[in-house]
């Protein structure tokens, strides 16, 4: 749903006031409510062109917007803007900003909300322009020069192949140059002047910058068409043919009642073919003015039909299959707690087996440590008896010292050894030779096995008379413990 605003230079100081009326008179004048396209006029956009190296997507942007922070007359916080490619060739690219304030789209947007209208769109003017004079022309491919005449301002658009060009060149039409056919007046030579001396220097410096050449036609339309004489004059300056197309026969008006009021305004209703063209048919270059909050906004709204839908959509699905395993979540309690009773006496039962087996380990551990105390104390029994058979073996020697020494980490047990030997053949006079062999016989007896593996720390007395005193080390054999 395209809107205009294309206010008149006496009201030029209250066109929002006029566009919100328009809004308005609008919504109260029709049922149609929802997303609609609004055209901003020419005089409130700037439009600039750049030419840019041709560069990856990602680099372009950067350079586009560096050139935008260039060529905009704002700071880019307080504008919106957006850009088109216009051509290319193997080196560079020519691009067109279009650039609008921010208070003043934000004020449009308002004006419509309040009327109960969305817009989706925010188009300037000479974009809405250049969509409809190239749908004027349809499939022909003849290049055109196409005028805008407004109240405000009039946008010139030269289409070549796929190639354009538009400018926008502020000039007032006064009121009293706009007459019928035949009767001319000096403000309306003075404006016919005027506007053939803007449409040569533009299709000079569109031919200058975009290497467009000369339009085989001329489209003129707009508030400015009746303007009198101003069609001849273009015709001979051109040397081209000029046309004032019927507009109406490019739309569908609903209702008797529209068309004739219509009528009047035909020649303006070049922007809302355009308008149209750009939503509802394709390869028409445009852009989008609408602020980024209104479009969060836009976006947010548009998505909560589709999430209400998909919350719908999950509910439904997720509904049956939650039931069917709640179902069998319940039986499946049902059957764990018949298992459970079951278990239950004989979780009871392994439970005792389990302290009674505690029990048993408890005592086999005390078994063995009395097994361990009763081994040991037959194999000292068993030691000692040994030893006492070794010593009878031997006459005349007694023991008088057998104790543990110190025990060591995991080295063997050790046992001191002290005692004596009686020398019968020499009691007054120092032990003969036969008792030094005795002794060692009798410590060589005493390292036998099985309990001992080696005698150290040999040591004999002889300095009592009769008397050989001896001293040793058994080292006790660890297969054997005591």
């Amino acid at each position: 749903m395209p809107l205009g605003s294309n206010p008149l230079p006496a009201a030029e100081d209250h066109w929002l006031k006029n566009t919100c009326a328009a809004f308005l008179a609008l919504a109260a004048s029709t049922k149609i409510r929802g997303s609609v396209v609004v055209v901003l006029p020419a005089h409130l956009a700037l439009i600039k062109a750049i030419k840019i190296p041709r560069v990856e997507p990602v680099q372009r942007e950067k350079i586009i917007g560096f050139e935008a922070a260039q060529a905009i007359p704002y700071a880019l916080t307080d504008v919106v803007w957006a850009h088109v490619v216009v051509s290319e060739t193997e080196t560079e690219l020519e691009v067109l900003l279009a650039t609008a304030k921010l208070d003043v789209l934000e004020s449009l947007c308002a004006a419509a909300h309040g009327a109960g209208f969305e817009p989706r769109v925010i188009l300037p003017a000479p974009f809405a322009s250049l969509a409809g004079f190239k749908y004027l022309r349809g499939a022909n491919r003849e290049s055109f020069l196409g005028l805008n005449l407004g109240a405000r301002s009039t946008t010139l658009v030269l289409v070549e192949s796929d190639c354009f060009a538009l400018r926008t060149v502020a000039l007032n039409l006064d009121s009293r140059a706009v007459r019928p056919p035949g009767d001319g007046t000096v403000a309306g030579e003075s404006v016919i002047a005027r506007l053939l001396q803007e449409t040569t220097r533009s299709l000079l410096h569109f031919q200058w910058r975009s290497n467009l050449g000369k339009p085989g036609r001329v489209y003129l339309t707009g508030d400015g068409t009746p303007l009198a004489g101003f069609s001849e004059a273009l015709h001979a300056k051109l040397k081209v043919p000029v046309d004032a197309p019927d507009l109406l026969r490019a739309i569908d008006l609903a209702g008797n009642t529209v068309v004739r009021p219509a009528a009047e305004y035909a020649s303006t209703f070049i922007d809302l073919i355009g308008a149209a063209a750009t939503q509802l048919l394709p390869n028409h270059p445009a852009v989008n003015l609408l602020p980024a909050g209104v479009r969060q906004q836009e976006n947010r709204r548009q998505r909560r039909p589709w999430l209400a839908a998909a919350a719908l959509i999950t509910l439904t699905t997720l509904v049956p299959p939650l039931l069917h395993f709640r179902q069998i979540r319940d039986e499946a309690y049902k059957k764990s707690a018949a298992i459970e009773r079951e278990l239950a006496p004989l979780r009871q039962r392994a439970s005792i087996n389990e302290k009674n087996l505690q029990r048993v380990e408890a005592l086999r551990q005390q078994l063995g440590v009395i097994e361990s105390a009763r081994v040991r104390r037959a194999s000292w029994l068993d030691f000692m008896i040994s030893l006492q058979d070794r010593v009878d073996q031997v006459p005349d020697v007694w023991l008088e010292k057998v104790q543990l020494a110190p025990a060591l980490a995991d080295a063997p047990l050790k046992l001191m050894i002290s005692g004596r030997m009686l020398d019968r053949a020499h009691p007054l006079a120092k032990v003969s030779p036969e008792s030094f062999i005795r002794v060692k016989a009798l410590l060589a007896q005493l390292g036998a096995p099985p309990f001992v593996a080696a005698v150290e720390a040999e040591h004999f007395d002889h300095q009592q008379p009769g008397m050989l005193k001896f001293d040793c080390v058994l080292v006790l054999d660890a297969n054997h413990p005591l």
